[in-house]
């Protein structure tokens, strides 16, 4: 029933709670929807990553998005927000996760440093896998930034645990043992997943030429370890290794308007495609009139190490960085991996076939019904990845 305006609360209540004609008098609560609403600033101020963070919006919002809040709000309902519980190896340039002396800072907008278990670096050959380039920092930071802190942007797995392991060098280039041995050790150390965002030259075209590569991946594999790659950037009807190694999820990158990416790789054995913007491929490779290769890219932006500042020596500088590439595409799908093993929608100890099966079943189909050589099964979306209303189905393929 409605009051008079010059009426307060209190005085309301009193008088309806003593009439006997009343049954109940209470206020009449505001309600708002369950959602998870970060403070995260981005460019923009209070809330703002929303602007600088498409790739992270549902796709009812934009083409490219991924629905990464209704995965997030998944998994605060489920007691495991961010992921938690999970362990994401990330095998790159390193990550600034910590301070060193005067010449290291740790990236603030990263989670705190007890949560990097097992760093190793396997180019410096010590413990301490310290980003000197900010390519690995910011793939780090598309899986796991921390998210509703009032810094930066957001992370699609903010809740988990990362182990840093650096295989590359300044200039993005590292050798194929050390990506070997990298993955046997983050596999021996307990990872539940592998991000390579890294790939090898067009001439590497079947494993017999990096063998202790896909042992590797082969023993991960036989260990429940979800590994993912990047298919490779360049605009090849072939996707690169060891992306198209067998039991890697081998993942092309999309635009804001959800269209390949212009110079993302793709082929029969691209499994599926997450974003990694900038310009869309033309309507004569995609068939879609939608894809304008003229029209502008955005970048994926992540609070990160600033890479100009990077190479001229400076480790200390920090900020929104855009980057672009099938690497971005790959931590994307990383992170939602953590996020199904943590829901425990797949069970309690998923295998890394039954991961990559409810990726594809619950992605959304771009292009050619069904599985093609563009998009794979479809375009990555953490919200139905996670939704619990959706049985998790395992798959039967080889």
């Amino acid at each position: 029933m409605k009051v008079a305006a010059d009426e307060s609360v209190a005085r309301a209540l009193t008088r309806l709670r003593s009439d006997p004609a009343v049954g109940y008098a209470h206020p009449d609560y505001l309600v708002r929807a369950a959602r998870f609403r970060p403070d995260d600033p981005g460019t923009d101020g209070r809330g703002g990553w929303i602007r600088d963070q498409w790739n992270f919006l549902s796709p009812t919002r934009v083409a490219g998005g991924i629905g990464t809040p209704g995965g997030w709000q998944r998994l605060i309902s489920d007691r495991h927000p961010g992921g938690k519980g999970v362990t994401v190896a990330v095998l790159d340039t390193g990550v600034a996760y910590r301070n060193k002396g005067h010449g290291y800072r740790r990236d603030p907008d990263l989670p705190s440093t007890k949560r990097f278990v097992h760093p190793k670096d396997f180019v410096g050959d010590d413990r301490v896998p310290l980003d000197i380039e900010g390519h690995g920092t910011h793939v780090t930071s598309t899986i796991a930034q921390s998210t509703d802190n009032g810094l930066g942007l957001t992370g699609v797995a903010y809740g988990v645990k990362v182990m840093p392991i650096r295989v590359l060098d300044r200039h993005e280039t590292g050798k194929g043992s050390d990506v070997a041995r990298g993955i046997q050790f983050a596999t021996e150390h307990g990872a539940d997943v592998i991000n390579l965002s890294l790939d090898f030259k067009p001439t590497v075209q079947h494993c017999e030429q990096i063998v202790n590569v896909c042992h590797a991946i082969q023993h991960a594999n036989h260990e429940g370890v979800t590994i993912v790659a990047a298919a490779g950037n360049d605009d090849m009807s072939s996707v690169s290794y060891p992306a198209a190694a067998k039991g890697v999820i081998a993942t092309g990158a999309t635009t804001y308007r959800g269209c390949l990416a212009e110079y993302s790789n793709y082929g029969e054995l691209l499994d599926l495609v997450a974003p990694g913007g900038g310009k869309d491929k033309g309507v004569d490779v995609t068939g879609d009139g939608a894809c304008r290769p003229s029209a502008q890219g955005y970048e994926v932006r992540q609070y990160s190490l600033d890479p100009q500042a990077a190479a001229e020596g400076n480790y200390r500088s920090f900020g929104i960085v855009g980057l672009e590439g099938t690497s971005m595409a790959s931590a994307h799908v990383s992170g939602v991996a953590a996020l199904i093993i943590a829901s425990g929608i797949c069970g309690n100890h998923p295998s890394p076939r039954r991961i990559a099966h409810r990726l594809k079943e619950t992605a959304i189909e771009r292009g050619e019904p069904g599985t093609d050589n563009l998009y794979g099964d479809g375009l990555l979306d953490a919200a139905r990845a996670t939704n619990q209303r959706t049985r998790c189905v395992a798959s039967h393929g080889p």
